[in-house]
């Protein structure tokens, strides 16, 4: 039997011009785009100065207290590629420090989303690495094993398959599933748009016209509100 001992090399590749163009949007506006369902939960934060994390994730199932697969995926990892870990979101024992950033960063990978804990908070908080989890203690893990390396996981509520794009900031984490990338983008765009032609009218003293101000005045009517 194989199942907690698999360690799968491959994933699906996307153009890293594609990925790139997520960099310039924000988690919000991406996750507007997707229906609001494809967001991990408000627990995963980020944790230091980083604050922006793109790219397409590793996926590592780990036992609780363990980070014997964490530092194998560390190895397989690509520049660019985003460190996902589901450690069933124990927050008694952390996952990762000091040394596996220092060398994530010389490997130029994107960073760590840990549904978990994380230590060395000192690195973090004077490096540009980014990296978000659950919470934070310096009680450190073993390297024991079981665990499994790019299979799918759940990390912040959301489940996240090898290879979706992960975006990351200030706002949240948003898990993009690589097929839908391109129409994800443009749906983005519009949004951008519209978002700034909202910004413009208040600037210029028109909200009260505006087209989502006209909106919620006709479903209020709509429901029935009473304006006394």
């Amino acid at each position: 039997m194989t199942i907690g001992k698999r360690i799968i090399n491959h994933k699906q590749r996307k153009e890293e011009s594609l990925i790139e163009a997520f960099r310039h949007c924000n988690s919000a506006n991406v996750s507007d785009c997707m229906e609001r369902l494809y967001s991990m939960n408000a627990y995963i934060r980020p944790i230091g100065t980083g604050r922006k994390i793109v790219g397409q994730a590793v996926t590592i199932k780990a036992a609780l207290a363990d980070n014997l697969l964490f530092h194998q995926a560390l190895l397989m990892a690509d520049p660019g590629d985003v460190i996902v870990v589901d450690s069933g979101r124990d927050m008694n024992y952390s996952v990762c420090g000091e040394i596996m950033y220092s060398y994530a960063k010389s490997k130029k990978i994107a960073g760590f989303i840990v549904d978990g804990c994380v230590r060395d908070v000192d690195y973090l908080l004077a490096e540009d690495f980014p990296v978000f989890a659950a919470g934070i203690t310096g009680r450190g893990p073993y390297k024991k094993g079981p665990g499994e390396i790019n299979v799918d996981i759940s990390c912040g509520g959301q489940v996240v398959h090898p290879g979706d794009i992960i975006l990351g900031d200030e706002d949240g984490i948003v898990v993009i599933p690589p097929n839908e990338a391109g129409q994800i983008l443009e749906k983005v765009a519009i949004l951008k748009t519209n978002e700034e032609n909202s910004l413009a009218q208040i600037k210029n003293g028109q909200w009260e016209s505006s087209k989502l101000a006209t909106q919620v005045g006709e479903q209020l009517k709509k429901d029935g509100y009473l304006f006394l």
